[in-house]
């Protein structure tokens, strides 16, 4: 068994013998995103009463980013990346549904919807993630493999002008004029991921191909501000441990003078996050929330998450 141990330390630390022993680079990016986010509600899960959407579509963000990935020897490969956003454009659409009959709930003689569309232009997108693996080399060292693990965060926050509504599609002040208020959207996806990268370098060529690909778990939290007159069911606040996602990165580039490279890149991102709350009640029907020693359980209502998103760079990048 010791020898076994020998050997396989050996391996590791003598690596390929044509690995260049010191090989990174850093890029500068910049370029186009595009991002599509929504929340919706189902109260209860099953048969849904109340249904409620908030729907961010076609937001348009510039987005500058910084890239760096290294082979430290030849055992070991790390990268990372860090990026900013500026919203420039979007649809904001928020929409109210119920279904009540007055077997349920006399208050009520016929089902409503309302929905409403405003304009997103303002805000942030931003974000890190880092990663480290192992480097698997082929074809004389031109073609790198690396499985990796890692942990990334992700944060949308929008900002937006809405006129807010009541079950009646009619929310005044005093004034009798429609009421306008300030609504802010902030949007967090965090957590692990593993993955595989993929890097082909031609000898005597100057190009250069990656690509990446992702698979990420974790955490969802969402905040808004209040304000449109249906906080009583849909709350401000969402949280899900049930976050899972993919991510698609790739790009290509050019060798110039001085070790400089000028290229481009894409990435796409699907991530969903959903959440049941439960209710149970006991043989005396009385309610208990958030438990599971009830002789009766049943769904009271379901969120559910989703972002969507695709970017095109310009990428300026440095060897060394």
């Amino acid at each position: 068994m010791r020898k076994w141990i020998t050997l396989l330390m050996a391996c590791l630390v003598v690596g390929p013998s044509l690995a260049n022993a010191t090989m990174g680079q850093v890029d500068f990016e910049a370029g186009y995103r595009r991002d599509n986010i929504s929340w919706k509600l189902r109260v209860p899960a099953k048969d849904p009463l109340v249904t409620s959407s908030h729907r961010f579509k076609d937001l348009d963000i510039f987005q500058i980013g910084l890239n760096g990935r290294t082979t430290l020897g030849c055992n070991l490969y790390l990268r990372g990346n860090a990026y900013w956003g500026w919203i420039l454009d979007g649809e904001y659409k928020r929409t109210v549904a119920t279904n009540f009959s007055d077997d349920y709930y006399s208050g009520f003689n016929r089902g409503f919807s309302a929905h409403k569309h405003t304009v997103v232009d303002d805000k942030y997108v931003y974000g890190i993630n880092a990663a480290i693996g192992y480097p698997f080399y082929f074809c004389d060292c031109t073609t790198i493999v690396a499985p990796v693990v890692g942990y990334a965060f992700d944060e949308q926050s929008l900002r937006f002008d809405h006129e807010g509504f009541d079950l009646n599609d009619s929310y005044y002040d005093e004034s009798g004029r429609n009421h306008c208020s300030r609504q802010t959207f902030n949007n967090r996806w965090y957590g692990p991921f593993v993955g595989v990268d993929f890097n082909y370098r031609p000898c005597g060529d100057c190009w250069n191909v990656y690509a990446d690909v992702e698979y990420h778990w974790g955490s969802f939290r969402g905040r808004r501000s209040d304000g449109d007159g249906f906080d009583f069911f849909d709350h401000g606040n969402r949280t899900s441990h049930d976050a899972r996602g993919w991510v698609f990165a790739a790009g290509a580039e050019y060798d110039m003078c001085n070790c400089w490279t000028l290229g481009f890149s894409v990435k796409f991102q699907d991530w969903a996050a959903n959440r049941h709350h439960r209710v149970c009640r006991d043989d005396s029907d009385n309610e208990i929330l958030g438990s599971n020693d009830g002789n009766y359980c049943n769904d009271r209502q379901r969120t559910n998450h989703k972002w969507h998103s695709y970017a095109i760079n310009l990428t300026l990048g440095r060897d060394f």
